[in-house]
């Protein structure tokens, strides 16, 4: 759990962090790297280049390094804890090597003989030759006319200091001011040097590619996701999704980039869907404006042609017309209101309205149109007093206008009519159902009857019933007072419209839909 963590937080460092991390790796690991590769060459070093003995007499660096070491060991054999015999033997086994390459050694322990590869006399005057007046001061000399290395050991502060001159007269020393010449830059590069050279090179080689992985792996991928991203939505692959989650810029920049394509997809789907509508309403305008014009035409040309030869039959054939061309009138209308209601620009004139007052009294109206139906009127009002909603009243009442008609003109003919109004409030929203006892729609057809010229009637045979454009003129402007419209079949018998709209005080503000959802699919499932 604390790896997965761990790797989301470094998965979600900015992209400014990512750029400063990655210019302080590239500083710290290749001195971390270099770090452990000169311990490791320093504990591998005087094995490497032999540093425990001197191997020539020719001076460099490790030449120097080599006989440093060898006075060091010198001096642990000296100030060692043994008797003076096996002491002598083992410096004689210790200086055995580098008098073999011609070196001479006297050491002298307080003021009195220790040890002499030859007479010390002869020695001290080579040293003296070399560095006059200076045999009581520890010396390295390395010069083309010889070595000599006076050196002063001493166990304790109480016990005697032992004297170590060493004199080599074939001591060579190369003249720096010559030039370097091809087979030696050859032995240079192909020899220790160049291997060290070549080790440390390839270190920051190592370094720089870490880097460079790690910044691919964090900034290059998921730019290179995004971009591959956007050719499979230039390709119209709009269900393609960008799958990196994180916080940092990179992660925001995908998140609003697949935000995007999912708006640009419902955009494409709702402007499909909307030519798809545009295309049905086209026909069944067509469809239902041809029935009344056929009608008044042919009525006309019956009183044209004196068919009507009766003051009865020509009273008839205008009542017809007369009611065709109203028929026309109100598809017309409608038609209108749908247009204006589309429109992006259009705007309610919305006011405060109380609830109880509102549909208390349209519903003494709503009484008196279905008492002259022959209808039976039930209404029923749970808000509180001080429950407002924001409306525009005219639109509003047009909505109950249309869905009480809808209830008349789809009623049955075997019982008596009925229509109840219930009106419940919630914590956010009031919820209107208008039910009736007619003959109800088909499950199927539910979630159709708001759209704009579908009628229960495939045929469209029905003209004078409506042209399917009421519930759609219903849904539009309920959608733009924030509010949702559905419908369900009674369980008695009919059909029940709900209408969802949040209260006033909510309705200016940001609105919870998902609590207003709640609510609504509450009262769907009771």
């Amino acid at each position: 759990m604390k790896e997965k963590q761990k790797k989301r937080s470094s998965k979600n460092l900015k992209v400014h962090t990512r750029i400063v991390l990655s210019s302080v790796l590239a500083i710290i690991i290749p001195l971390l790297i270099i770090l452990l590769f000169s311990t490791i060459f320093y504990r591998m070093l005087p094995s490497y280049f032999n540093l425990s003995a001197v191997t020539t007499n020719t001076y460099s660096a490790v030449n120097q390094l080599q006989w440093s070491q060898t006075l060091s060991g010198l001096s642990n054999e000296l100030t060692e804890d043994i008797d003076e015999t096996q002491k002598k033997k083992n410096v004689a086994a210790f200086v055995n090597p580098i008098e073999d390459l011609g070196s001479l050694i006297c050491i002298e322990y307080g003021g009195e003989i220790f040890y002499a590869t030859k007479g010390s006399d002869e020695i001290r005057a080579k040293a003296a030759k070399l560095a006059p007046g200076n045999d009581q001061k520890n010396l390295n000399y390395f010069g083309s006319d010889g070595l000599l290395i006076i050196n002063h050991i001493q166990k304790d502060e109480n016990s005697p200091k032992y004297k170590i001159i060493i004199i080599n007269d074939n001591y060579i020393v190369n003249d720096a001011s010559q030039k370097i010449g091809i087979s030696d830059l050859t032995k240079l590069l192909l020899g220790r040097t160049g291997l060290i050279v070549l080790v440390i090179v390839m270190l920051f080689v190592t370094a720089i590619s870490i880097i460079s992985f790690i910044t691919t792996q964090t900034i290059v991928k998921p730019i290179k996701e995004i971009s591959h991203g956007a050719d499979e939505i230039a390709r119209g692959n709009l269900d393609y999704e960008i799958k990196y989650k994180s916080t940092n810029e990179l992660g925001k920049t995908v998140e609003s980039f697949n935000e995007m394509k999912c708006k640009l997809r419902d955009l494409i789907e709702r402007q499909q869907k909307a030519e798809e509508e545009r295309k049905i309403l086209v026909a069944g305008i067509a469809h239902d404006l041809r029935t009344p014009l056929t009608c008044v035409k042919g009525y006309a040309e019956g009183l044209a042609d004196g068919i009507a030869d009766t003051p009865e039959k020509q009273k008839k054939y205008v009542k017809t017309i007369c009611e065709s061309i109203s028929n026309t009138e109100k598809i017309l209308d409608d038609l209108l209101t749908v247009s204006k209601l589309q429109l992006s620009g259009y705007e309610l004139n919305k006011t405060d309205v109380s609830v109880n007052e509102f549909f208390g009294d349209g519903a003494e109206e709503i009484r008196m149109i279905l008492e002259r139906e022959d209808f039976d009127f039930c209404y029923e009002n749970k808000c509180d007093a001080g429950t407002y909603i924001f409306i525009d009243i005219d639109r509003f009442s047009r909505v109950i206008n249309n869905i009480i008609s809808n209830s008349i003109k789809y009623k049955r003919t075997d019982i008596k009519g009925r229509v109840d109004i219930a009106i419940d409030e919630y914590e956010r929203s009031v919820i209107i159902e208008i039910s009736d006892n007619g003959i109800g729609v088909e499950n199927s057809s539910l979630t159709k009857i708001f759209d704009a010229m579908y009628r229960t009637d495939p045929a469209r045979t029905q003209v004078s019933q409506g042209s399917g454009l009421g519930l759609a003129v219903c849904k539009q402007i309920v959608e733009l007072h924030s509010g949702s419209i559905w419908a369900r079949n009674s369980k008695g018998g009919g059909l029940s419209i709900f209408i969802s709209l949040p209260k006033q005080q909510f309705f200016d503000k940001d609105l919870d839909f998902k609590t207003i959802d709640q609510e609504k699919e509450e009262v769907k499932n009771e």
